[in-house]
């Protein structure tokens, strides 16, 4: 029976190199990987060309209107136009995808608890506006949505590379 490394698993153990030859613990990754970070991508690079898209941006109305509330006052303003999604959902999925591209390689290394931390901002700054007549700013809804989404990747890369 083998026991559970709560830090992470031992470089040196047989069965650390064991998954890795056999892609035992990267398969799980790459899957998750796959499942949120193209999507995340992809709804980033569909807010941004947006407003260039045309008659074309209006089959992704639906998908769009879906996530994000789309008020203009709050979307992101581009020399092409303002984004598909408001600022916040902009940044959001923008730093999900980078969090993710680098989470997964384990380029970097963030503690599993640092990623609840990174949407205390967020949650703060929605908590304020709702229960006050405070309005926060593009800019603060931009840093916002980025360190939520890149929170959400280390929450979910984070506890997956403590546990395989």
């Amino acid at each position: 029976m083998t026991s559970l490394n709560i830090w992470g698993p031992d470089l040196t153990s047989k069965h650390f190199v064991r998954d890795m030859r056999t892609g035992t613990t990267m398969k799980g990754r790459t899957t998750l990987a796959l499942l949120l970070g193209v999507p995340a991508a992809l709804f980033f690079l569909l807010s941004v060309a947006f407003p260039v898209l045309g008659k074309t941006g209006e089959i992704f109305d639906p998908i769009l209107s879906a996530t994000c509330h789309r008020l203009p006052e709050r979307c992101i303003q581009m020399p092409w136009g303002a984004s598909g999604l408001c600022a916040r959902c902009t940044t959001f999925w923008f730093g999900l995808a980078i969090g993710i591209s680098f989470m997964y390689p384990r380029i970097i290394r963030i503690p599993f608890w640092t990623g609840a931390l990174f949407l205390i901002p967020l949650i703060i700054d929605g908590i304020v506006q709702n229960a006050t007549a405070y309005e926060s700013s593009n800019m603060l809804r931009t840093l916002t949505g980025f360190v939520a989404g890149s929170g959400i990747s280390i929450l979910i890369f984070g506890k997956m590379g403590k546990s395989s």
